[in-house]
């Protein structure tokens, strides 16, 4: 009889190999989460918006810009001129002529409050969707790295069913032969039938659920056939300190993607206070223009062909006096608005902070796990072990060494599942904080060692 022994990094490597994953070359959680920015529709959706926030910046900035017209026009006119002429009567003259002009017309503004103010919008909407576009990576980072962590996790725990199957089978038939020569009694021979089909129900789900992982992940990165990697049991697993999030916590305004969207629409509110008290402000111009007007006809004033050139500069006020209280009104919108945004920052200030606090206190409760369950995994293999030197000696029975085997394997799986625990854990520290990016995949990725395809 073959002792069960959970599953090594050594054994992995060679099931994994033979398992759906199998690729031409292999493919690390940084390569996947580089390939998800490449094809991810609404990464390249996020990109786009930042694109044209940068767009309507540019037409913030043209409001302060000078604006220049080309005006041209041509028309016919028949002029009739009536006088009353002594001893002659009225006297009618009719004058048809054609009249062609162009200018250039040039307006800059001097003083408009109201465009000021949405030039600076515009630059704090290019800012806030530029934050959009950071929340947005760092959510989608974390999106393929649990895409990716289950994926290795559901395999790994395949496998171990795997092997436990193996190992209940070759109980199950060493019952059936001691069965036959009459040294155990039929109890024994059901007992291990009913544990071999409860491993083999278990395997068919672990089996489904490697296929619906992997159909995951291969939604996020387009791969066909993704190449798993293995995550040794002697990896260093990522590790931050409390001082060190602490320090975080006092930077949270300025590195966090969803303060610095806070603190931007709270700006972009404001800014939307001083266009509405522009309202009762004055605006003032400066105009110049410079045209022509030709009469090939004459005029009445002039009836013979002549040209009129004119050339005018000046500067312009006004001063709105009255709106039906428009601008009131707009004005205490405005306000109550620009309170509304103030109250989500400091709203979204707290969130962050208890999320920060939350995923340290999640990442230090799976680290604690995954030790524990490493210690859980060293004493079932030990009481395994005792259990089948026991039935080798006649003082331990079958059931006893099939419930040692599932002992085993779930403690191995349980500790499989926590190491990817502390992994997740600590990228949602990271995406928790703010601070989530490429060198924090790449970080966790180096951790893995690919697996070697079958026959090289």
């Amino acid at each position: 009889m073959k002792p069960f022994r959970p599953l090594r990094p050594a054994a992995l490597c060679l099931l994994l190999s033979l398992g759906p994953w199998a690729g031409s070359h292999a493919q690390s959680l940084l390569d996947a989460a580089q390939s998800t920015l490449a094809h991810d529709a609404g990464w390249q959706a996020q990109a786009l918006a930042v694109d044209a926030a940068s767009h309507r910046q540019a037409q913030g900035r043209a409001l302060l810009l000078p604006q220049i017209g080309l005006q041209a026009s041509t028309q016919h006119s028949d002029s009739t001129v009536r006088a009353a002429v002594p001893l002659v009567g009225d006297v009618r003259t009719t004058q048809p002529s054609w009249q062609r002009s162009a200018g250039v017309e040039l307006t800059q503004p001097l003083y408009r409050p109201a465009n000021l103010a949405q030039y600076r919008q515009g630059q704090q909407g290019l800012a806030l969707t530029q934050a959009q576009q950071a929340a947005a990576q760092q959510k989608l980072l974390l999106q393929v790295a649990q895409a990716y962590l289950a994926a290795l996790q559901a395999q790994d725990v395949l496998n171990v069913v795997s092997t436990l199957r193996q190992a209940v089978t070759e109980q199950s038939t060493l019952a059936q032969r001691n069965f036959d020569v009459g040294l155990v009694t039929v109890t024994d021979v059901r007992e291990a039938q009913a544990r071999l089909d409860m491993v083999q129900a278990q395997w068919l789900a672990a089996s489904n659920d490697v296929a619906l992982q992997t159909l995951a992940l291969q939604k996020l990165t387009t791969w066909t056939t993704p190449q798993p990697w293995v995550l040794p049991a002697s990896a260093s697993l990522p590790a931050t300190s409390a001082e060190e999030v602490q320090a975080w916590l006092a930077e949270l305004p300025a590195a966090h993607p969803l303060l610095q969207q806070t603190a931007t629409a709270r700006a972009i509110a404001e800014l939307e206070v001083k266009k509405a008290q522009a309202g009762h402000l004055p605006t003032v111009d400066l105009q110049a223009s410079y045209g022509q007007q030709r009469n090939p006809d004459g005029s009445m004033t002039l009836p013979m062909p002549h040209r009129i050139t004119a050339g005018t500069v000046g500067v312009k006020l006004q001063l709105p006096l009255f709106a039906g209280f428009a601008v009131q009104n707009r004005l205490r919108e405005t306000l109550s608005l620009a309170a509304k945004a103030q109250a989500e920052q400091e709203d979204a200030q707290r969130n962050v902070e208890l999320a920060v606090r939350q995923a340290f206190l999640g990442w230090q409760s799976a680290q604690e796990q995954s030790t524990a369950l490493a210690a859980a995994v060293v004493s079932s293999t030990t009481a395994l072990q005792a259990t089948q030197t026991g039935y080798q000696v006649g003082v331990r029975i079958n059931a006893d060494v099939l419930a040692a085997q599932v002992q085993a394997a779930n403690a191995e799986k349980d500790w499989l599942r926590a190491r990817y625990q502390v992994l997740l854990a600590y990228l949602q520290l990271r995406q928790a904080a703010g601070r989530l990016n490429l060198d924090d995949i790449a970080q966790v990725s180096a951790l893995f060692t690919p697996v070697a395809p079958a026959g090289k």
